[in-house]
Order: C-alpha cells, then sequence, then structure tokens
C-alpha cells in the first residue's frame, strides 16, 4: 500500500509542541472503502434484500444468513469505509480500526465459497473470492501500515490484563466445541441440524480451533512476554471478536423469529450478551486511539 506524509505541529503544555508525522495510506483506504461496497453488493444480492443469489443451503443456514448479512450490511460495511476514509486522512488509527472487519471478510467468505456444496459454478463466486482475498490484504496490510510507537501506551500490569481477557475468549470458543471433540472421540455422528450443511460446518470448524484459537493464544502469549507483535494482535484478535459474536447472535436471533426448528432461545441469549460484552471490550481498546496524541 502506498503511503504519503506530512508534518504536523501538535499543540503541547505550554512551551512544549512536537511535531508528528501523518502517515496517509492511499492505497489502503481505496482497497478497505473497496471491501465495504463489495459487502454492501452482497447483502444487497443475498436472501436479506434482493435474495437473487440461489445458494444451496437448508432453510436454517438460510435464516443464519440473513442474521449475518444483516451485520455486514449495517456495522462491518460502514466499519471498512469509515477506516479506508480516515486511512485517506491519515489517521493513526486506521489500520487497526481496518483489521477486525477485514478479519472478518476473509473468515466468512471462506465459508461463503466452501459451504455452499456447489454442483456448478455460481456466477457470484469470483465476488466471493474478491472479497476473500481483497479482506485478506486488507488485514495484513493494515498490521504493517501500524506504526507502534503511536499506539496509546499501556503499562505491563494492564498488558497482563489484557492476556488474561484473551485467554478468557479464547476458553470461550473452545468451550463450544468441547461436545464437539468429545463426540469425535466416540466416533459418533455429527448432530442432524448440521448434516444439509456440512461443508459450512466443517469450514467453520477449522477456522475456529484451527486459526481463531491459536491466534488468541499467541497473542496473550505475546503480550505476558511483552513482545514487539503482541499489542499488534491484540487490536486485531478485539476487532475480530467485536463482529463475529455479534452476527453469530443476529443467526440466532433471526431463527428465533423465523419460527426455525433448530433455533434456541437460550443459546440467542447467551450469544447475544457475548456479543454485547465484546464490543465493549474492543470500544474500550479502541477509544484511545481517538484522543489527542500525546506529546512524545
Amino acid at each position: 500500500m502506498d503511503v504519503k506524509t506530512r508534518q504536523l505541529e501538535v499543540a503541547g503544555p505550554p512551551r512544549i509542541s512536537q511535531v508528528w508525522e501523518i502517515r496517509r495510506h492511499y492505497g489502503l483506504g481505496i482497497a478497505s472503502i473497496a471491501l465495504g461496497a463489495g459487502l454492501i453488493a452482497n447483502s444487497l444480492l443475498g436472501p436479506l434484500v434482493a435474495d437473487a443469489i440461489h445458494y444451496p443451503w437448508s432453510e436454517s443456514m438460510r435464516n443464519q444468513a440473513i442474521g449475518l448479512e444483516a451485520v455486514s450490511l449495517f456495522l462491518v460495511a460502514p466499519l471498512c469505509i469509515f477506516a479506508g476514509v480516515l486511512a485517506i486522512r491519515g489517521h493513526r488509527a486506521a489500520p487497526l480500526l481496518g483489521i477486525g472487519p477485514a478479519a472478518y471478510t476473509a473468515y466468512m467468505f471462506l465459508q461463503y465459497v466452501v459451504g455452499p456444496e456447489y454442483t456448478r459454478y455460481a456466477g457470484i463466486l469470483p465476488l466471493h473470492v474478491s472479497l476473500f482475498i481483497l479482506g485478506t490484504g486488507v488485514a495484513l496490510a493494515s498490521g504493517n501500515a501500524t506504526d507502534r510507537e503511536r499506539l496509546p501506551s499501556v503499562t505491563r500490569g494492564s498488558e497482563r490484563r489484557y492476556a488474561a481477557l484473551l485467554f478468557v475468549l479464547a476458553a470461550f470458543i473452545l468451550s463450544r466445541y468441547l461436545p464437539v471433540l468429545g463426540a469425535a472421540i466416540a466416533g459418533d455422528r455429527i448432530a442432524a441440524e448440521f448434516r444439509q450443511d456440512v461443508s459450512m460446518y466443517w469450514s467453520i470448524f477449522l477456522l475456529d480451533l484451527g486459526l481463531v484459537v491459536p491466534a488468541t493464544v499467541a497473542a496473550a502469549i505475546g503480550l505476558l512476554r511483552g513482545t514487539s507483535w503482541a499489542r499488534k494482535a491484540l487490536y486485531a484478535v478485539f476487532g475480530w471478536f467485536a463482529l463475529v459474536p455479534p452476527s453469530v447472535a443476529a443467526m440466532g436471533i433471526v431463527m428465533v423469529i423465523k419460527d426455525d426448528p433448530n433455533a434456541s432461545v437460550g443459546q440467542a441469549i447467551v450469544l447475544s450478551v457475548a456479543a454485547v460484552a465484546f464490543a465493549t471490550l474492543a470500544i474500550r481498546l479502541y477509544l484511545p486511539l481517538f484522543r489527542r496524541a500525546e506529546v512524545r
């Protein structure tokens, strides 16, 4: 991603001033805005609005897609566009703000490509593959564009507390799969509600246990050890948790509203509470990025 810079004198306490470098990430900003536009297009074409895409899914999975696309349309896409505008303007929060929605997109659109079990080539696949590539690229570029020296200061005690929270988040994801792991050891069949969308089920299984949990644990260990990359990873993990659990909660809520036979009111409530908690943690972490930069 291309970067252009200029200097700005930031007012400090009396008789003190500091020269800050504003780094404008034009390529990253345009890519993030394009990512948001692609998410909007996909949500408008899908079952949430036009229902113009035929997914070979069960009715339960279709209901879940409606909840997912609502979150993509009204939360994730605006965040992508906002992060893109901030990147073009050179705001220090832009790269970190863009990691979460980009990682969300890569996570979800791998499932969009692998999950439906197409028996013929679908016309929507180029869009879905493009969004997966763009999401992955923006997430990596955002991490690379982040200047660790301009992050809000964090004490070692705060790093340890954040590490503990990350371990809790990893345990939360892992706890949802403990019955599955037990069933795998026993050689049981997968639950009936997943048999109609088996590829979707296993793609989520692999992403959560093979990527999300290890990445969260690695970030926690990095914070405990005080490594240079761990604070970037902290923002990335919290950004992901601020978006994916709300989308899962929205799936459960839509299933309840539509009287889906696989719906669970209790699970929808638990997921909604967890989504609010995760979003609150992310907001508390990200807010200092929007305060006036401290004099160095």
